[in-house]
């Protein structure tokens, strides 16, 4: 279980389900991610995502989640205006 914070806001993203659909949809098989939960944060203007991938190590599991995660962000113009949080894009967010 691996979990990122999503930073930001877009008017055409309004419910942690519609950005869990847009990160679902640019998920490969390769990603070994059997399933991401998107809540609403403590504020507005945050996501937290929760991804739960096959991964023989935490580490795998957390290079795996991001690199699918930053893909997601990449392609989906939906996603535009949205961002990992400070270290998820660095050092990576807690393992769990």
């Amino acid at each position: 279980m691996i979990t990122f914070q999503l930073i930001g806001s877009c008017g055409t993203v309004t419910t942690p389900s519609d950005v869990k659909d847009f990160l679902t949809a640019h998920l490969a098989p390769a990603d070994r991610i059997e399933h991401v939960t998107a809540t609403a944060g403590a504020s507005a203007d945050r996501i937290d995502l929760v991804f739960f991938a096959l991964a023989d190590t935490e580490a795998e599991a957390l290079l795996t989640a991001r690199e699918a995660c930053l893909r997601a962000l990449d392609r989906a113009p939906e996603l535009i205006a949205w961002r990992l949080s400070g270290g998820a894009t660095g050092d990576g967010p807690g393992i769990h």
